[in-house]
């Protein structure tokens, strides 16, 4: 699986002779942050991660991901993020039904929340506002076909305004379907377009979309689609990821919206464990899209990883920060040093 190809790269490896395995991951962070001439530092027990899989037979199994992450108000907080069952029916072609990342773009559909496997310290900006990140339901695969190691992925699940633990089966679904293919070693080149249907933008779910600055004044009904293309290389030497992505929002009262966002990533890795690297992500929302509200987000970055092993980093990085909000003419810009050490226990 597409997962599957991070592990491999990290050294790590699914057993099919051990019915069960539990690998564990976690990170500290550490950031300091000079925004209007203020120093902020901020330190933070970060997200922690139980990876389950389960063999029950050659061909069922079941995945689950559990997390534990800091809550400001509460302390703490569990969620279930993952938790599929797997049936491969003939030779690499499955059916999955139950919760799952959708496979909307490379980074959703291949790394989890083991921040230790993550290019840079933190996701793209377009994973905390319009990818959907989570859905409940039925998912068709197929994996490394032919000899370009083609693979496909078509989804019908939770839509924006359904939670993701339990959902109906009538109205609200979304579909996605994704394809990708390998034509060398360490190269997988795809695309993948979701949409969903919404009757009442008010009820967008910010679980699905990680996103806490959706407009709640516009109740009226939603077109969301979503398409995004992506090329991954990753090598003993060379590390590259472009992603893509196309947004389209149609409302009752102001029509189509068009938003784009890009994250272009590119590492060199020096001695087997020495990986300086940089990314520029992007995100432009239209002045006209009654989802999101109007914006735009730059992110500019210069990191570099230091591997002790392959389950255990340390990423440091700069930041220069930009968000434009076009509704209100208001303008942040910031610096931030960001330092993450991320850990896993096999």
């Amino acid at each position: 699986s597409a997962a599957s190809d991070v592990y491999k790269r990290q050294g790590l490896t699914y057993s099919q002779d051990v019915r069960t395995t539990v690998n564990g991951y976690g990170h500290f962070d550490l950031g300091v942050q000079l925004d209007d001439n203020a120093v902020n530092s901020e330190m933070s027990i970060g997200e922690h991660d139980l990876f389950v899989n389960s063999v029950f037979k050659e061909d069922i199994s079941f995945l689950g991901e559990f997390t534990v992450e800091v809550n400001k108000h509460s302390g703490f907080k569990a969620s279930i993020q993952r938790a599929r069952l797997k049936f491969q029916y003939y030779q690499n072609h499955s059916l999955i039904i139950g919760k799952m990342h959708t496979p909307v773009n490379y980074w959703n559909d291949v790394y989890h929340h083991g921040r230790v496997f993550f290019p840079t310290v933190n996701r793209p900006i377009a994973l905390s506002h319009f990818t959907p990140i989570h859905t409940l339901g039925f998912r068709l695969q197929g994996q490394n076909l032919g000899d370009y190691n083609f693979g496909y992925d078509v989804v019908v699940g939770s839509g924006l305004a359904q939670n993701d633990i339990d959902i109906s089966l009538n109205t609200g679904l979304s579909l996605t379907a994704a394809f990708h293919f390998k034509p060398i070693e360490g190269m997988r080149i795809g695309g993948a377009y979701y949409y969903n249907s919404v009757s009442d933008a008010s009820q967008l779910s910010s679980h699905v979309l990680h996103d806490e600055g959706m407009n709640p004044l516009y109740t009226g009904s939603l077109q969301f689609h979503l398409a995004n293309s992506s090329i991954a290389y990753f090598t003993e030497k060379i590390e590259v990821l472009n992603e893509f992505s196309y947004n389209a929002t149609s409302t009752d009262s102001l029509g189509l919206a068009h938003n784009f966002s890009n994250y272009m990533y590119a590492g060199l890795r020096i001695k087997d464990r020495f990986v300086p690297y940089v990314a520029v992500d992007f995100l432009v929302v239209s002045d006209n899209d009654l989802h999101l509200g109007s914006m735009l987000m730059t992110n500019l970055i210069i990191g570099y990883k230091h591997e002790f092993s392959p389950n255990f980093n340390i990423k440091s990085q700069v930041e220069y920060r930009k968000s434009i909000s076009m509704e209100d003419d208001h303008s942040i810009s910031n610096f931030c040093l960001l330092y993450t050490s991320d850990a896993a226990d096999d």
